[in-house]
């Protein structure tokens, strides 16, 4: 996957605390058909700074998720 784009995003969790983090925008090559595909996924500045890296646009990247399929981390590809 390809990181294209990313936007800051905050809000009120159901406790009632600021939740901070980012959308991270995302291209890949479709499995079936033709062109690119396209995913945005949000990590938490918390989950994002576990990961040990920042993704910056243009960087090709490994996304992990958890077994509710959620964004769990970001990687750079290998």
């Amino acid at each position: 996957m390809k990181v294209v784009g990313f936007r800051k995003r905050s809000f009120m969790g159901d406790d009632g605390q600021q939740v901070s983090g980012v959308n991270i925008y995302l291209t890949c090559a479709l499995d079936k058909g033709e062109g690119q595909g396209t995913d945005r996924v949000y990590l938490t500045d918390a989950k994002l700074a576990e990961c040990g890296y920042t993704p910056k646009v243009g960087d090709d990247v490994r996304v992990e998720y958890n077994r509710w399929g959620k964004c769990s981390g970001i990687y750079p590809a290998k």
